[in-house]
């Protein structure tokens, strides 16, 4: 199973329409889904181990695979394995 990992913080403006993107995909595709606070420990982890400058960034299966809010066709071309 594909695991998205959204790495966001609170003041960002972008991260809830990534959040919103993703919370609806979950409903018709099966991923695992899970969302970070960069400011966390956990957080502070993935910006250093990923170089992350900026949020929201999504995490696939261990990569960076967008910053910024993706296109919907994307996503759903890379959870669905199509």
């Amino acid at each position: 199973m594909v695991k998205v990992q959204l790495v966001y913080t609170k003041s960002c403006v972008y991260c809830p329409i990534a959040k919103g993107l993703f919370k609806d995909l979950k409903k018709q595709y099966k991923f695992d889904y899970e969302e970070i606070d960069a400011m966390s420990p956990e957080g502070q982890k993935m910006a250093s181990k990923f170089s992350i400058m900026s949020v929201p960034t999504i995490v696939v299966d261990g990569k960076v695979q967008w910053v910024g809010v993706p296109q919907k066709d994307k996503v759903i071309s890379v959870i669905s394995g199509k």
